[in-house]
């Protein structure tokens, strides 16, 4: 299954209960290596205005018990504005659009819509969208610098659908890494390629229009 990473599962299933947030470093720092800055990260989010990237994706496939790879391509505006393009090996797409959610299953001929407010807890990239301090959502805890790279992990102060965040930077301030917990056996790894931040990007590509002839869910 594709993750829709951030919002089909949330879409098909409310989480009953909230996973307790669990400390899962696979990262951890040994005795040898240098501890992350947090200042890193917070420079990083004070910086950040826009975000564009290919990425690959891997995560546990539960009915092959082997990892499900996807490729695509990822794009940020702040404040609010999100697109996530998986372009193999099914295509859909996510835009957040300031307001509003949108996935677009081509497979399924079908677009599902709902409001991001109901959501970002729930959204593993709504720390991004804004500006608000993470510590307000999240506690921090800083890992090491392995090979240039900081690595940082979010624990959520609440019930999320997810356990934890695991963050890495590279020695030019980007993000290059994004893993989500599950639990201890079920992380979701992101990995980010070809990356350009803070470079101007297209308004248009956040405006979503439902295809026509597609089934919407969601709107009233």
């Amino acid at each position: 299954m594709q993750l829709a990473f951030f919002f089909r599962s949330v879409f098909g299933r409310r989480v009953a209960q909230a996973f307790l947030a669990a400390l899962v470093w696979s990262n951890a720092t040994s005795a040898m290596a240098r501890q992350a800055d947090i200042g890193y990260l917070d420079d990083f989010l004070a910086s950040l205005n826009t975000y564009q990237a290919e990425f690959v994706q891997t995560q546990p496939d539960e009915s092959t018990f082997s990892q499900h790879r996807s490729e695509g391509h990822f794009v940020l505006e702040r404040p609010g504005l999100l697109k996530w393009v998986y372009e193999s090996p099914t295509p859909q797409t996510i835009v957040v659009d300031g307001q509003n959610v949108w996935i677009w299953d081509k497979d399924l001929d079908q677009v599902t819509v709902q409001a991001l407010n109901e959501l970002e807890r729930d959204f593993p990239l709504s720390w991004l969208l804004y500006d608000a301090p993470l510590t307000e959502r999240f506690t921090i805890i800083a890992g090491s610098v392995k090979d240039g790279v900081h690595w940082f992990n979010l624990a959520p102060r609440e019930g999320t659908f997810f356990q934890s965040l695991e963050i890495a930077l590279d020695e030019k301030g980007r993000l290059v890494q994004l893993w989500m917990y599950q639990s201890s056996d079920n992380v979701t790894k992101v990995r980010f390629e070809n990356i350009e931040q803070n470079q101007p990007v297209s308004m248009d590509q956040f405006q979503f229009e439902p295809p026509k002839g597609v089934d919407v869910l969601g709107l009233e």
